[in-house]
C-alpha cells in the first residue's frame, strides 16, 4: 500500500507538473520527464516507514533524548497554474541543463558524444543510460556550451558597463571593446578546442542550423548593444554582418593556429577589427561586405567539414 501510494503521489505531481506553461530552448523529452518521475516515486519508497508497531517502537527517541534537528533551509519547488507549490520537484529542462553542464568536463576526453554526456550523468548519480535521452550526435550538448558562453559574455560586458558608469573605468574606444568582447568569447572556446572542429561540423547539419544561427544572433546583438551602438537604418545591419564575418574568420584562424597562447589568433583579429573601423558606409562596400561575409562562411563550412575529417582520422 505504501508503495502505491509512493507512485500515485507521483504521477500526481507528474500530471499537475505537465499543466505548467514553460518556454524550452531545446524539444521537451519525454522518457527524461517518465525516467524523473519514476526516479522520484522510486526515492519515496524508499523513505516510506513501515506501519507495523515494532517499527514504530525502534524509530521512538528514548526519553529524555531530544532528536537531532535539521536546518530548515528553502526547498526546491515549482508553482502550478492554481498558485499551489510542491517541493522537491525538478522539472526536465533542469535535469537536462545538470546532465549537460556535467558532461562538458569530459569533451577533451570523449568529445561532444553520448559517451561525455553518460560521464557527466555518472557524476550525478544517474544511470548511463541518461544518454539516451539526446541525440546522438550531440547537439544538444553543443548548443548547451555555445548557450552557456554566451551567457557568460553578456554578465562580463554588463559588469564592465556598469564599472563605466559607476566611473570606475574608462570606457574602451569602440575598436578596443569589439577586440576585446570577441577575444574574450573565443577564449572560451580553448578548454575545447581540439575538438571544437567536430562541433562545428555538428552546428552545420541542417536540423541544428536555427538554433545555431540563433545563437550566433544573439551574441553578436548582445555586443553591440554594450558596445552603445543605436542605429536603427541600414547600418544596423551592416555592423552586425561585418562583425559576424570577423568572429568567424577568427574562430576558423584560433582552430588551426599552433602559435604560443594562440597569439597569431588575436593578432589576426585585431587587424580585422582595425579594417572594419576604417571601412566607409558607401553602397558599393556594404554590398560587397555582405558578399564577403556568405562567401567566407561557405568557405567556413568547407574548413571546418575538412578540419573535423583530419581530427577523425587522427
Amino acid at each position: 500500500m505504501a508503495a502505491a501510494g509512493g507512485l500515485r503521489s507521483a504521477g500526481w505531481r507528474l500530471w499537475r507538473g505537465r499543466a505548467v506553461v514553460r518556454c524550452q530552448q531545446y524539444p521537451p523529452l519525454r522518457a527524461l520527464q517518465a525516467s524523473a518521475a519514476l526516479r522520484r516515486a522510486s526515492d519515496e519508497h524508499r523513505k516510506e516507514p513501515l506501519a507495523s508497531s515494532s517499527q514504530q517502537h525502534f524509530d521512538s527517541p528514548p526519553d529524555g533524548h531530544q532528536p537531532e534537528q535539521k536546518p530548515q533551509g528553502p526547498h526546491p519547488s515549482y508553482t502550478g497554474q492554481g498558485g499551489q507549490e510542491s517541493e522537491d520537484y525538478e522539472s526536465e529542462e533542469q535535469l537536462q541543463h545538470r546532465i549537460l553542464t556535467a558532461a562538458l568536463e569530459f569533451v577533451p576526453e570523449h568529445g561532444w558524444t553520448a559517451e561525455a554526456i553518460a560521464e557527466g550523468a555518472k557524476t550525478l548519480g544517474l544511470s548511463v543510460a541518461a544518454a539516451g535521452l539526446f541525440h546522438s550526435d550531440g547537439s544538444e550538448l553543443i548548443l548547451h556550451f555555445v548557450s552557456e558562453c554566451n551567457t557568460k559574455l553578456s554578465e562580463l560586458l554588463r559588469k564592465e558597463q556598469k564599472l563605466v558608469q559607476l566611473g570606475e573605468a574608462e570606457k574602451k574606444p569602440l575598436d578596443e571593446f569589439l577586440r576585446d568582447a570577441v577575444e574574450a568569447r573565443l577564449r572560451m572556446l580553448i578548454p575545447y578546442i581540439e575538438k571544437w572542429p567536430q562541433a562545428l561540423s555538428v552546428l552545420l547539419l541542417p536540423r541544428n542550423i536555427p538554433s545555431s544561427l540563433n545563437l550566433l544572433t544573439s551574441m553578436i546583438d548582445d555586443i553591440w548593444h554594450y558596445a552603445g551602438d543605436q542605429s536603427t537604418d541600414f547600418n544596423w545591419y551592416t555592423r552586425r554582418a561585418v562583425l559576424t564575418g570577423i568572429y568567424n574568420t577568427t574562430e576558423l584562424v584560433m582552430m588551426q593556429d599552433s602559435s604560443p597562447g594562440f597569439e597569431d589568433t588575436w593578432r589576426f583579429l585585431e587587424n580585422r577589427v582595425a579594417d572594419a573601423m576604417t571601412m566607409s558606409n558607401t553602397a558599393s562596400q556594404v554590398q560587397s561586405t555582405g558578399e564577403a561575409v556568405v562567401q567566407g562562411l561557405m568557405g567556413a563550412a568547407v574548413t571546418i567539414k575538412n578540419l573535423a575529417g583530419l581530427n577523425q582520422r587522427r
